[in-house]
């Protein structure tokens, strides 16, 4: 699986569903108003890492 499919994966596992689609961002929302950008273009391992922190950090899984 891709860096990028796994995080969309761990976001929707976590409470995130997609707010809306910009050019560059897909920008995820939780039920408490927490917000998390997901870009869309070069995603790696870094980037993942990423948001499964910010997952964390909100109080996610």
């Amino acid at each position: 699986m891709s860096p990028r499919k796994q995080a969309e994966q761990n976001l929707k596992n976590a409470g995130y569903h997609l707010d809306r689609r910009g050019a560059n961002h897909d920008i995820y929302k939780d039920d408490k108003g927490h917000r998390i950008p997901l870009k869309r273009h070069d995603f790696n391992d870094n980037d993942l890492k990423y948001i499964n922190k910010e997952i964390k950090q909100n109080g996610g899984v």
